[in-house]
């Protein structure tokens, strides 16, 4: 059934992982969609989904609004379009989602949700973003090791990152079973004093928890700031989440030194696309940095990217 007031949302990035998902979710819902990156038609084609090429990087600020014309909502799924893991830089990141933010401003944009990462979400009780608490990243690495569904995901989209997750999954599995060979002990040796030194996704994520500090207390534009929660990967739909502001969500009792291990929460893609569309449409969370977390339990692998093939009832 079409939405009542149906509305016109951009969505920067719609070819991408959490981009595509949403674009199929917003047609499903009567929407119309217009898409914003260099080759917005990888998404495909449908009679409510309309491509305009901008390479966002390279744009300037005025170009940028121009192409925001028209616009009702506009999301922001922006990532950085090299592949792999040399990608994730700090720099260039932050000067692009300044960019976004002043073209924003420029235009006639109403309302404009920016996905940012779960780096920015608070440590439970604290204002301590967790990217810059010491033990996040070892249990956030401890803990997608354990996913099928999130190595897949990774080997697709950040290549010698996702190899080196699954040799250091298969070497825990032989730890714990008391079989690990020597090899695999100096395997779980190493990627874990690399984490300690520094994760190689580290400036990334940081440069997600810093775009936040262009929103917080802003009242210059209207917003809402979107982190996914900490396992956040291809995956079951369920059509259902829960929503925390600020802070991000642990499960059960700490155990040992360590706040986060074993107790981090994730979504499916799937389910975010539904919470930042049902977003879209309500506005209940606007001025406001928020998470969505659901039930990640059934750990079975999914496409990284959707095309406009899998919106119900095809191209109309």
């Amino acid at each position: 059934m079409p939405p009542a007031s149906p509305l016109k949302v951009g969505v920067i990035g719609p070819a991408g992982f959490g981009g595509s998902y949403l674009c199929v979710e917003l047609l499903n819902r009567g929407h119309t969609v217009i898409g914003l990156s260099r080759h917005p038609e990888k998404l495909g084609s449908h009679g409510r989904y309309f491509p305009r090429s901008v390479d966002i990087d390279s744009a300037s600020i005025s170009e940028l609004a121009k192409h925001f014309s028209g616009i009702d909502v506009l999301v922001s799924e922006y990532g950085p379009h090299t592949a792999g893991a040399d990608a994730l830089l700090y720099m260039p990141f932050l000067e692009t989602v300044r960019k976004i933010i002043l073209a924003v401003k420029q235009s006639d944009v109403k309302y404009f949700l920016f996905v940012g990462g779960a780096g920015s979400l608070h440590v439970p009780g604290t204002p301590e973003s967790c990217v810059d608490h010491p033990d996040f990243f070892m249990a956030y690495r401890r803990a997608i090791a354990t996913s099928e569904a999130h190595i897949v995901y990774m080997e697709e989209r950040l290549g010698i990152m996702g190899t080196a997750l699954r040799a250091y999954r298969d070497a825990r599995f032989g730890e714990r079973k008391g079989r690990a060979t020597t090899e695999q002990q100096k395997t779980i040796a190493e990627y874990e004093a690399s984490i300690k030194a520094k994760d190689r996704a580290t400036d990334f994520i940081k440069a997600g928890r810093t775009a936040y500090m262009f929103f917080d207390g802003n009242t210059s534009f209207k917003w809402s700031f979107v982190s996914p929660s900490a396992l956040y990967r291809p995956g079951v739909c369920t059509g259902k989440y829960e929503v925390s502001v600020d802070d991000m969500v642990l499960v059960g009792e700490q155990r040992g030194d360590n706040i986060f291990e074993g107790r981090l929460t994730g979504i499916s893609v799937a389910d975010m696309a539904i919470a930042i569309a049902d977003e879209v449409e309500n506005e209940k969370l606007v001025g406001k940095h928020w998470s969505a977390w659901g039930d990640i339990t059934e750990d079975k692998p999914a496409p990284a990217y959707l095309t406009l093939d899998a919106v119900e009832g095809g191209s109309k």
